[in-house]
């Protein structure tokens, strides 16, 4: 496992990419997992080193803003997810409770049913959420 960076803490990005790893390895159509952080930088990402995913995490912690602001604007609860789905696949960009801002970006291919993505996803938010507490 390669570490993408030292800007983070150590822990942290260990923590993340097992836990994406994980995550990959029980959901076969996941072409990419990316834990971001709120600045827009890849913190973990499974598989490591794709050329893809700094542009992945800059665009997905942008659009968890976007969607966090939209919701706010339109006098809605929380934003929970948001979803962008093609003929080719699905993107999932979910923000985690926390201290420190951070989302999970999950791209899979069109094989993978969104509500078990998604159901899956939110099971993975929740172990990194409680991982990060300890």
């Amino acid at each position: 496992m390669t570490l993408p960076n030292s800007r983070f803490d150590a822990d942290l990005v260990r923590l993340g990419a097992h836990h994406l790893e994980a995550f990959a390895a029980a959901n076969a159509d996941v072409q990419l997992a990316v834990l971001t952080s709120g600045d827009g930088f890849e913190v973990a990402s499974y598989p490591p080193n794709q050329t893809m995913t700094p542009k992945i995490a800059a665009m997905s912690s942008s659009m968890q803003a976007l969607s966090e602001a939209l919701t706010r604007e339109a006098g809605l609860a929380k934003n929970r997810n948001l979803i962008i789905e093609t003929d080719s696949g699905t993107v999932l960009i979910l923000g985690l409770a926390g201290t420190q801002p951070l989302s999970l970006a999950i791209v899979a291919k069109s094989g993978e049913l969104l509500g078990k993505l998604l159901w899956a996803s939110r099971n993975l938010c929740r172990k990194l959420e409680t991982s990060l507490q300890k």
